[in-house]
């Protein structure tokens, strides 16, 4: 989400469908750190692709709640 994070570094991406992607991203803001997990989209006109309201954004220091809870699905 350009201009709203301070830092950000991409870790991956996921195409939802030929307008979508899931991207997951390490971001800090204000010196607290994130693991943001957002829907892209873009418009078909151009190959930039937008950040999306679709998504939630997990604090690090509960980040291996987050591994757990993706561990446990069969």
């Amino acid at each position: 989400m350009a201009g709203f994070w301070d830092n950000e570094e991409l870790i991956g991406k996921i195409e939802k469908n030929s307008r979508e992607e899931i991207q997951i991203k390490k971001v800090e803001k204000s010196g607290k750190k994130y693991i943001d997990i957002r829907v892209f989209w873009t418009d078909g006109q151009s190959e930039e692709f937008k950040p999306s309201q679709k998504g939630v954004a997990i604090p690090y220091d509960r980040l291996n709640e987050l591994k757990d809870l993706i561990s446990s699905i069969d």
